[in-house]
């Protein structure tokens, strides 16, 4: 169990820095946003700040660093990257999943170690869905505080768990299981799919339970059906059958699009083929309060600590030009002021 586990993360990343991955199957959309230029912002562009609050921490950057891998011989030294750069640039972390931890007590190690040499970055936990629904809720706060994070996020991924081919696929009690967790726990609770998107009905559903901030996660980045249908035999259904979702979801500019009405009093995150700064400013346009990162920072994890700041550094630098650009200010801004248009 334990070496299918490990074999199966590592696949995950092969699989998400291929090209057909990094190319990405579905358009984003984020081309269909157009930013309204301001030829004279009348403000200071060294006064334009992102530092904003999420989940009740201050941070340097609307930006986190979405939750990516970990249980596996890599995912040390790729979490240890990511994590010296979010300490050092204040940026929010997700972790990798924390699902082998319910069962493996050295798989707490992991985190700790990292923890240890990084005692002032603001790691955020990662849980599934079925993870949540399948264990009591006692047991996923113990994950929380192993890790002194400052949030949880539960993972919603149907498509995925689908062609995971996942014998126990039942996800009746997903509503009441995070509700359980939200109050049966102080940390901030956020929701978010793993790249298909949460129409605006169920995100309403979720600020109800009392969640903290959803993630639509929209498509356009990494298809993780299609990560798990690859790893299947070249005969089997799952193989077979993936095609068809191709362009499964609604892209994360769709999410946000329909989500308008709402948007201005429910924080709102964003993550889904995110690709450049400017595709950030799109997002907190929209109404994001956060927008999240994973294969650009994935592949700079890979080489090292350095090579993750620059492309922090990189994704940081754009926004800023672009808030300044359409006269904003403060990332808070973008929710008091329309500064888009959609493009048809």
């Amino acid at each position: 169990m334990t070496e299918d586990f490990e074999q199966r993360k590592k696949d995950h990343i092969r699989l998400a820095l291929s090209e057909k991955q990094t190319q990405g199957l579905v358009a984003s959309e984020f081309s269909k946003i157009k930013l309204l230029h301001h030829a004279l912002p009348e403000i200071n562009f060294n006064e334009v700040s992102l530092e904003t609050t999420l989940i009740g921490q201050q941070v340097s950057s609307p930006h986190f660093v979405s939750s990516m891998t970990a249980g596996h011989a890599d995912s040390k030294r790729i979490n240890l990257n990511l994590a010296l750069a979010s300490e050092q640039k204040n940026w929010l972390m997700g972790v990798g999943s924390q699902r082998r931890e319910l069962t493996d007590s050295l798989a707490v190690q992991e985190w700790q170690t990292i923890k240890k040499a990084v005692p002032n970055a603001k790691f955020i936990s990662n849980i599934g869905i079925l993870e949540l629904i399948q264990n009591p809720v006692d047991s996923i706060v113990k994950l929380v505080e192993n890790l002194d994070a400052k949030g949880v996020i539960v993972h919603l991924n149907p498509l995925q768990e689908v062609f995971q081919k996942n014998p126990y696929i039942d996800m009746t009690l997903g509503f009441k299981a995070i509700e359980t967790l939200v109050k049966g726990t102080k940390t901030p609770v956020v929701v978010k799919e793993v790249g298909f998107g949460i129409n605006s009905e169920i995100t309403q559903r979720l600020f109800e339970l009392g969640v903290a901030a959803v993630d639509v996660a929209g498509s356009g980045g990494t298809h993780w059906g299609w990560i798990e249908a690859l790893r299947q035999e070249d005969d089997s259904i799952e193989r077979q059958a993936i095609d068809a979702f191709s362009d499964w979801g609604q892209t994360t500019v769709d999410c946000l699009l329909h989500a308008q009405e709402k948007i201005l009093f429910n924080p709102i995150w964003a993550s889904g083929g995110i690709r450049n700064g400017v595709d950030s400013a799109k997002c907190l346009a929209l109404g994001a309060r956060a927008v999240g990162l994973a294969q650009p920072l994935m592949k700079a994890a890979l080489d090292s600590e350095e090579t993750v700041l620059k492309v922090m550094d990189l994704f940081d630098y754009q926004l800023k030009v672009a808030m300044f650009c359409t006269g904003v200010r403060k990332c808070e801004d973008y929710l008091h002021k329309k500064v888009w248009q959609c493009q048809t």
